[in-house]
């Protein structure tokens, strides 16, 4: 008995493998590392699951602001806008694939250029626009593109009268993975930009941007994203050109319910000497999208595929002047 109360003590005050004499590891720091664990080799699927008649919105926020010396002059500029995104879901198909009508239902945009006055616009208010926020105002509530989606967020069609300038963060929707993934598990998309340099020769970028499922907390996936440039860039006038697509972010996406419910994008770059040695063009700005409801377009105006679709979409650039 007594050698059975030595061994007993001895391992009870033992350190156990991975624990270091003098630490000692709690009962929450163990369930949390199993449950650590335990996420790591579950398997979740992660599907866009829109359904025929949703109304899906989102409230937009973007800011940016630059600061571009040349030649000794520097200019500072600064702007914001808020907007609602809507999508109106025509159908969805026996495979899954989902039709929806994007829009703009309301924006309220800001703009600041060196010392000069603010230039302002509302659309729930002002009849008419200032010339730097010209053509808004007639496409607020308009058809801007009819996009169809599959589940796993690549676009099957998209009509539109103009080209969406690229942003970094994928298409209109965050590309998800086809198959069930664990946390921990990364999945990258090609992509590619395009610049011009001291020479006005054109310069090709390959590029991906690299997904990753960071965690899965009540039935909420937290994706974090990052463009990845793989061409070297030897000219600083290239890189002042692709400021805008180079990007960290992250999402929130509903498992249960199939939507992104948040995602956050950010910018922060500067470039030196890219026009003449005492140049640079810094470059920051925040993108917040938070999902606000889904109702029925039975309470709203009727959607129909024939609406005629043109405009820009929300992922045109901020306006910015050099």
């Amino acid at each position: 008995m007594k050698r059975l109360t030595v061994i007993f003590l001895a391992t009870l005050f033992s350190c156990p493998v991975g624990i270091s004499s003098g630490q000692d590891e709690s009962v929450t720091d163990r369930v949390k590392s199993a449950t650590e664990h335990l996420n790591k080799k579950q398997k979740y699927k992660l599907a866009y699951q829109f359904k025929a008649d949703d109304q899906l919105r989102w409230d937009v926020e973007h800011t940016a602001s630059t600061k571009a010396q040349i030649a000794g002059t520097l200019e500072e500029t600064s702007s914001r806008s808020q907007s609602a995104k809507l999508w109106k879901v025509v159908n969805v198909d026996a495979t899954g694939n989902m039709r929806f009508v994007h829009s703009i239902e309301s924006v309220k945009m800001w703009q600041k250029i060196g010392d000069e006055e603010p230039v302002t616009f509302d659309s729930a208010t002002d009849e008419s626009a200032p010339a730097e926020f010209a053509g808004i105002l007639e496409k607020i509530g308009k058809p801007l593109a009819m996009i169809t989606i599959s589940p796993d967020g690549k676009i099957v069609d998209r009509k539109s009268s103009s080209q969406q300038t690229k942003f970094g963060v994928g298409d209109i929707c965050i590309p998800l993975p086809k198959d069930e993934v664990s946390v921990g598990h990364e999945w990258y998309v090609p992509t590619s930009f395009q610049g011009n340099d001291e020479q006005g020769r054109p310069q090709q970028l390959k590029a991906r941007i690299n997904y990753k499922l960071n965690k899965v907390k009540d039935q909420y996936a937290y994706v974090s994203f990052k463009t990845q440039v793989l061409t070297p860039i030897e000219s600083e006038k290239v890189r002042s050109q692709i400021l805008q697509q180079l990007t960290n972010g992250y999402a929130v996406f509903d498992l249960a319910n199939g939507k992104m419910i948040r995602k956050e994008v950010e910018w922060s770059e500067k470039v030196q000497g890219y026009e003449g040695p005492d140049s640079f063009l810094q470059y920051n700005g925040r993108m917040t999208e938070k999902f606000v409801s889904n109702e029925s377009s039975s309470s709203g105006a009727d959607v129909t595929t024939s609406q005629k679709v043109e405009i820009k979409t929300r992922e045109s650039q901020p306006i910015i002047r050099k």
